[in-house]
């Protein structure tokens, strides 16, 4: 295997292996930062192709149908998000989690993409 392809690969485990910490059983984290408000659900951001920014960002950790990827990434489901209101979505998916594979992307993502994505999480 190539070193690019090799770096990669470990990046992805190492995120994998952190989104398994996140949850419990692979359901919604509960704690500090965590809402019990429930989620409303928002057209996405004008211009912005949430499907596809989920394709290329999200599916590999929690799987092309957000049914979760077994022991690398929780389902993201309405029943494992319960709870869980936009703006802490918004907040882990900029951010991240601490002590967890589920790293921020404002550095990769811009303020439209991230709502966009929590949008469709939501839903």
């Amino acid at each position: 295997m190539k070193k690019p392809a090799m770096i990669v690969l470990a990046v992805i485990t190492a995120i994998a292996a952190m989104a398994i910490t996140a949850t419990s059983c692979g359901g919604a984290a509960t704690g500090p930062g965590t809402s019990t408000t429930a989620s409303t659900s928002l057209p996405a951001p004008e211009g912005v192709d949430a499907r596809s920014l989920y394709s290329a960002n999200c599916a590999v950790c929690h799987g092309t149908n957000r049914q979760g990827v077994n022991k690398v990434g929780p389902p993201l489901t309405a029943s494992t998000l319960a709870g869980i209101d936009q703006s802490e979505l918004r907040r882990v998916i900029s951010e991240g989690r601490p002590n967890t594979a589920m790293a921020g992307f404002k550095g990769r993502l811009g303020p439209d993409q991230i709502d966009a994505l929590a949008q469709l999480v939501a839903r």
